[in-house]
């Protein structure tokens, strides 16, 4: 310990004999106040200015965009009474025969129009086993022989759903 003390005192007297550098640093002084305070006002009138033309450009923006509807004629507000129009004058034409117009063609045969599946059908997945296939239609499971919205599911394979309404077929793939 006494080690550790001789070794703080001969440090502190060797700083004491050492010789001070003079005139080669500058004394410090302190740093005039106006220039900084008048920044500091410059600053904080220009952000207040900011900040109201911000507001005043916003409420022009509002007012433009939300201005009231215009107000129909009703009860409360009485509608201004305008004339009718008089019907223009009959003008006096030269009786213009039109040529014969050609026989219309005979129209082509119709052909029946297929009816619209009664429904919209989306087969969502599809459980292939030997035993027990299952596939799903908007939803619900289903079987061969099964009856959704008034369509039989005839044929479920590996990839694709057979359906069959009133003698049309469908074939039915995941997508």
């Amino acid at each position: 310990m006494s080690l550790i003390n001789d070794a703080l005192k001969r440090a502190s007297q060797s700083d004491r004999n050492r010789p001070r550098p003079t005139g080669t640093h500058a004394s410090m002084q302190p740093v005039a106040e106006g220039r900084g305070r008048s920044f500091s006002l410059v600053l904080g009138i220009g952000i207040v200015l900011a900040l109201g033309l911000a507001g005043w450009f916003f409420g022009q923006w509002w007012h433009a965009s939300h201005s009231p509807a215009p107000i129909a004629a009703n009860e409360e507000t009485p509608a201004a009474i305008v004339a009718p129009t008089p019907a223009p004058a009959p003008v006096a034409h030269e009786a213009i025969v039109p040529p014969p117009a050609p026989d219309p063609a005979p129209a082509p045969p119709a052909k029946p129009v297929p009816e619209a599946w009664p429904a919209n059908l989306k087969l969502m997945g599809i459980f292939f086993s030997t035993a027990n296939t299952r596939a799903i239609i908007n939803g619900k499971t289903l079987v061969v022989g099964d009856m959704i919205d008034g369509i039989r599911v005839t044929k479920i394979e590996h990839d694709q759903v057979t359906v069959e309404w009133n003698g049309q077929v469908k074939k039915l793939i995941i997508e």
